[in-house]
């Protein structure tokens, strides 16, 4: 019950992401068209693992969430943290950089050391590269008694989806903040604040 009502709220945020973020104008330098492909990667990664979810995926729908925040990890640290050089060699399919130092840099360029995707990093890094990787934590799932089949629990369905609602929403947010719509930034933190107090709440 508890994965259906997140479901519920992810539809809902991928609904409301679609409505304020799409026909915005965006700028169309290098450094911008870069990191608006991985935000745009971001969100798709996000309806697809509600989509996954609906069609009952679960080990695929927990894979995509490391991809998921690498994607907006990447975006973020292309628009505001990566140098001239660091542009051309991520061009040419280079990145020679840790998600930790990739955070560290994106969090020290907002003046936020050690801020929100540190602590996500720090939380659930390793569970995320186990289900990607198909690593213990994928596949001590795959087993129910006397049958071979996805057993995950509610609890972790329901945190998977809040997570994907919420770094959606971080990258609608940066996308805004990119266009001529910036008007609309506050909505994205008001309904971003929303969705964060509603996940404590349960």
């Amino acid at each position: 019950m508890k994965a259906a009502v997140e479901h519920t709220k992810l539809l809902e945020v991928i609904a409301w992401i679609d409505d304020h973020a799409s026909g915005v104008t965006l700028p169309a330098d290098e450094r911008s068209l870069l990191a608006i492909g991985c935000l745009d990667v971001a969100i798709e990664h996000q309806a697809a693992i509600a989509l996954l979810h609906s069609s009952g995926l679960y080990g695929s729908e927990l894979a995509l969430l490391r991809v998921l925040a690498e994607s907006l990890v990447r975006g973020l640290w292309l628009m505001q943290s990566a140098d001239d050089g660091q542009l051309r060699k991520f061009k040419k399919g280079k990145l020679d950089k840790t998600f930790s130092e990739l955070i560290a840099e994106i969090e020290s360029s907002m003046g936020t050391p050690k801020g929100v995707l540190s602590a996500f990093k720090e939380g659930a890094w390793t569970a995320l590269n186990g289900f990607t990787h198909t690593g213990f934590h994928q596949v001590s799932r795959r087993h129910s008694p006397g049958r071979v089949e996805g057993n995950y629990s509610e609890d972790e369905l329901a945190k998977a989806l809040g997570v994907a609602g919420a770094l959606g929403l971080i990258a609608g947010a940066q996308i805004v903040s990119m266009s001529d719509r910036k008007a609309l930034i506050p909505e994205f933190l008001e309904r971003m604040s929303a969705y964060a107090n509603d996940a404590r709440g349960h």
